[in-house]
């Protein structure tokens, strides 16, 4: 009997979460739909030929 007395709080605890989800998931659906610049990755590197050393390498075994 005593549930009866607590007036609105529980309704307005249960709003609050609401609003808090609500604005969470506005925040992540705006932030996600924005286009972003993306990084390039590019490597100035010049060709370099290197010759293999010459070894004398044993023979290979039977």
């Amino acid at each position: 009997m005593s549930d009866d007395e607590g007036g609105g709080s529980g309704w307005l605890g249960f709003l609050a979460g609401a609003l808090v989800v609500v604005l969470i998931g506005a925040a992540i659906y705006l932030y996600a739909g924005r286009s972003q610049p993306r990084a390039q990755l590019g490597l100035n590197a010049p060709s370099v030929k290197i010759n293999s050393p010459d070894l004398p390498l044993p023979s290979p075994p039977p």
